[in-house]
């Protein structure tokens, strides 16, 4: 393209200069993106933001080049130091692709889109002074200078909006990352509660036991064998039916599933479950633990808020499967919920303070696309629905085992 370009230059600068230099920017700038498209495993929104930042950052220094050699043949000298300045502003094209390159986008998977706006408009700014310099400039020195001056100024301020979007991001990744951290060790400390519970009706078992072991020790002593058929009786009778535990035949998913029953007991939720788990997992147990606990904690939490405040029966169900490579979580709560609000990929939490708040579904979303996954909400019926698929294939070597 480029060969036909300059092939071309000559004649078509002749003939129709400003139609050709118009061209020559859009073919360069098609040229940039189909490479970028192509050749960058970047996320489609970084870039296009790298490509669209690059591209008018390129056209800027050439046309502020043009601009300067111009001034300087116009009030200093003219020949080669016309050149020279071209060439030094030229090379400023390296700084500002490291500059680029050094606040990409790529590691972050939600772009807010006002802030990519923002650049994109600064871009957009830039090439339309490039179009209007063509007609205009040269025309009077003031007009060139005055074009310089406007390059400049957008030029960094849209630099400058790159960083600042750059910084929100790794900021917002940091909020993200810490309420993940966060949603972890409550875990943590709700399986020691849970322990620490445990352990004290073992030994209240452990004293009744003793209790009822002296008692039929006496009887059989006594030889009075129909009292202590009576009290074995008895003692049947008022065995639970069943245990209240889940035992999916995964160990770190039984902790995960046990202690959010537990928090689902306290605020008298009944959670239904059909769990069908590979002993073996190949997810991160803090990612597992992380997706499950912030699933369970927003159905827990709606359900609980409706039984207090609307007096509404609710319902919570649980399920867990293989779907060929992929791990097919589905999580479905009562909700009076008419529609759903959305941030970008996310959802807007309910709750007051949203500062603290509505990251649930972002850590689950972020978690599911770590893994090649994909994780989707919606309403059903007077149901919240929250569906989340993983790659089983994609995971960590040394997972999630039994």
């Amino acid at each position: 393209m480029s060969l036909v370009l300059g092939g071309c230059e000559l004649p078509a600068q002749i003939l129709f200069p400003s139609l050709f230099l118009i061209v020559r920017t859009l073919v360069n700038g098609l040229a940039g993106f189909a490479y970028l498209y192509l050749r960058s495993d970047y996320y489609w929104k970084s870039k296009l933001v790298m490509w669209s930042s690059m591209f008018a950052c390129c056209c800027a220094l050439s046309s502020i080049g043009g601009m300067f050699s111009f001034l300087t043949g116009e009030f200093l000298v003219r020949g080669a130091m016309e050149g020279v300045v071209r060439c030094l502003i030229a090379t400023l094209g390296i700084p500002l692709a490291l500059y680029l390159h050094a606040f990409n986008f790529q590691k972050y998977q939600s772009i807010p889109f006002s802030g990519m706006s923002v650049i994109l408009i600064g871009d957009a700014s830039v090439l339309v002074f490039v179009l209007l310099e063509i007609f205009w400039a040269g025309a009077d020195y003031r007009i060139t200078v005055s074009f310089a001056v406007a390059y400049i100024c957008i030029l960094g301020m849209t630099l400058v909006a790159v960083w600042a979007m750059h910084d929100m991001c790794a900021e917002q990744a940091d909020i993200i990352a810490l309420q993940a951290e966060s949603q972890r060790l409550q875990g943590e400390r709700e399986l020691f509660r849970a322990t620490e519970a445990t352990l004290e009706d073992l030994r209240c078992i452990r004293h009744d036991l003793k209790n009822q072991y002296s008692y039929m020790q006496i009887l059989l002593s006594q030889k009075r064998y129909g009292e202590l058929e009576a009290y074995f009786q008895q003692l049947t009778d008022h065995l639970p039916a069943q245990l209240n535990y889940i035992d999916c035949g995964n160990r770190a998913v039984n902790a995960i599933l046990n202690m959010e029953m537990g928090k689902a007991k306290k605020e008298d939720v009944q959670m239904e479950h059909q769990l069908v788990v590979p002993p073996v997992l190949p997810f991160a147990e803090d990612d597992l633990c992380a997706l499950l606990a912030n699933l369970l904690d927003n159905a827990i939490e709606e359900c609980a808020r409706l039984r207090q405040v609307k007096d509404l029966p609710v319902s919570l169900r649980l399920e867990i499967y293989p779907h060929r490579t992929y791990l097919y979580i589905m999580c479905r709560n009562t909700t009076d919920r008419k529609q759903l609000q959305r941030r970008g990929t996310a959802l807007s939490t309910t709750k007051a303070d949203g500062r603290l708040h509505g990251y649930g579904t972002r850590i689950i979303s972020k978690i599911a696309e770590k893994y090649n996954g994909c994780a989707e909400f919606g309403l059903d019926s007077g149901n919240f629905v929250a569906k989340i698929m993983i790659d089983m294939l994609s995971g960590e070597t040394g997972g999630v085992t039994a």
